[in-house]
């Protein structure tokens, strides 16, 4: 199996949560991840926007009331980022933290890889993935591609 597929599988594994509450987490720290990877440059243009949510559709982390959840959340984070960007970065940092030290940190992180690259990673997404890798204690080999 090569580098590729051992993070997607990874990115799949992502436990059950016990609690709602947990499954919550996992879900506010993916988009969460994903809005700051797609944010670091400025700004998430229609296309990237557009991209993201239907790589948000396909997470299996995300079915049925979830997804929807997800999205809302997806876009009121990247909705605010453009009124208050600082601010919204150490909310989502924040929301991110949450999961340091849990099981579903490194599948979370994976999964927002996955969602948020599309194509090769540039300087600025790259640094954005190693703070959130530094954030949820995960080693930065286990998820970049």
């Amino acid at each position: 199996m090569d580098g590729g597929d051992e993070r997607h599988r990874r990115a799949l594994a992502v436990t059950s949560a016990s609690e709602p509450d947990d499954r919550r987490q996992q879900i506010d720290a993916l988009v969460a991840a994903c809005v700051l990877i797609a944010q670091v440059d400025g700004a998430v243009t229609p296309d990237e926007r557009s991209r993201m949510v239907e790589r948000l559709k396909s997470q299996p982390l995300l079915e049925g009331l979830e997804l929807e959840t997800a999205l809302q959340t997806f876009e009121a984070l990247d909705a605010r980022f453009d009124a208050r960007p600082e601010e919204t970065w150490v909310e989502a940092e924040m929301m991110i933290r949450r999961l340091k030290g849990r099981a579903e940190a490194e599948a979370v992180a994976s999964a927002a890889v996955a969602v948020s690259i599309d194509g090769g990673l540039e300087a600025e997404e790259r640094s954005a993935v190693l703070d959130i890798c530094a954030w949820l204690d995960v080693s930065p080999l286990r998820v970049l591609p």
